[in-house]
């Protein structure tokens, strides 16, 4: 894999995470950062790029049937309006993200541990051409893990980095403002808008679950689109958030998106 398509890998999963953390985070709580290490296997100093994946083609988005609501804003922080911090449990669904940014819409099945905590744990598999790129997230110790199956060999990422920026810091004090109603795939859902620190987010929350249907953020004149499909509560297997023995962890080529 070359450069650019590193920076490529890397953006979409960074533009993921950003705005999944609002959706999981708002609950608060200190983050603790885990040593450097593997718990793989032995460790290595090898170099080796992960194979390259082709981007699929976007999925058509639903037809939403929208109810007329006056705009208005409410007493709702967005800490509320995403549960406050419950702990939802495991759940599995398919997102496909698009974005300026992006030459084609990226789309990924995602596993989720524990959703609604900062102690959460994430897969996301991305497949195409007969390849399967994984990412592993540890929220709580703010690292990731990016593996093509089949290789002998994941890349370790640190996203400590964004512990200073979360914007769900300060959720208990976000007052969204009621843009209306909504159902998107047979979810009856609240839609929501709000700005904070440069960026204006707009979310459709199926509101029997505090989860959402869909997201766009907008920062500098770009906006990124989030949408969420087969939804699935169910108890995932712990496996699915772990490398499997014999992968041997090595540090992910330096780059700057």
């Amino acid at each position: 894999m070359n450069k650019s398509r590193i920076v490529l890998v890397c953006m979409a999963l960074v533009l993921t995470l950003a705005l999944l953390i609002t959706l999981v985070g708002c609950g608060g709580g200190k983050t603790t950062t885990t040593p450097t290490g593997t718990t793989t296997g032995a460790t290595t100093t090898a170099t080796k790029t992960p194979t390259a994946t082709k981007t699929p083609t976007a999925t058509k988005t639903p037809t939403a049937t929208k109810t007329p609501t006056s705009t208005s804003s409410s007493g709702n922080t967005l800490s509320d309006i995403f549960g406050g911090g419950k702990n939802l449990g495991d759940v599995k669904f398919n997102s496909v993200m698009t974005s300026s940014q992006l030459p084609q819409a990226q789309t990924s099945t995602m596993y989720y541990q524990n959703f609604g905590t900062t102690g959460w744990k994430s897969r996301t598999e991305t497949s195409q051409e007969g390849a399967t790129s994984i990412y592993l997230v540890d929220y709580s110790a703010q690292t990731a893990y990016m593996w093509t199956q089949g290789e002998t060999i994941a890349y370790k990422m640190d996203f400590s980095q964004f512990a200073a920026s979360n914007p769900t810091a300060n959720a208990d004090q976000i007052h969204p403002t009621h843009e209306g109603t909504t159902t998107i795939d047979g979810h009856p859902c609240d839609i929501w808008q709000w700005t904070d620190q440069g960026t204006t987010t707009k979310s459709w929350i199926w509101t029997a679950k505090s989860f959402p249907v869909r997201m766009e953020s907008t920062t500098s004149g770009v906006t990124t689109t989030i949408e969420y499909k087969n939804i699935e509560f169910s108890t995932q297997s712990p496996a699915l958030f772990q490398l499997p023995a014999g992968v041997t962890v090595t540090t992910f080529p330096s780059f700057s998106p």
